[in-house]
């Protein structure tokens, strides 16, 4: 902060502290798509924020019930695509990573980032060409164009799991 004052030529007094998070909006069909999701598997949140933008509480009000808890990158100190974020997730819920089902937006740091720590992935492609398709051939990386899909997809794979 002090370098940033120094370079803005703002005293560190008059930086802003307490800033309140960004708001949140939910994409379409969000809240549908995390039940069906969550009457199959536990679902919780991994993001690469900020402590300014991580705002669990909001989201806890927001995605309640559906979300049983949140893993910002500043409270678990590790950001995707980093394996240790998702070990982190894995450790918590006391599984190996491969019992894990990443489903994200972002191709590294979701896609890459999952399967490097050996997790399974559904990317949410919102209609954007898949950036490699090895990945999808050789790791099974599913392919959705929205979460309401991507619901799906987890559905298919809960359904096989119990057989």
């Amino acid at each position: 902060m002090t370098e940033v004052c120094e370079a803005l030529r703002v005293p560190p007094e008059a930086f802003p502290r307490d800033l309140p998070p960004a708001p949140f909006r939910l994409f379409p069909r969000t809240v549908e798509a995390l039940e069906r999701i969550s009457a199959v598997a536990t679902v919780v949140t991994l993001s690469n924020v900020t402590c300014v933008d991580a705002d669990t509480d909001g989201l806890r009000a927001l995605l309640s019930p559906w979300v049983s808890d949140f893993f910002p990158s500043c409270r678990i100190g590790h950001s995707k695509p980093d394996p240790r974020a998702f070990h982190t997730v894995a450790e918590h819920f006391s599984t190996d990573p491969a019992g894990l089902i990443h489903v994200g937006d972002d191709w590294a740091c979701d896609i890459v980032g999952a399967v490097e720590a050996g997790t399974r992935a559904v990317w949410i492609s919102r209609g954007r060409k898949v950036p490699d398709e090895s990945l999808v051939v050789d790791h099974g990386v599913l392919v959705a164009h929205d979460l309401a899909a991507a619901a799906t997809h987890i559905q298919h794979l809960a359904a096989r799991s119990d057989t």
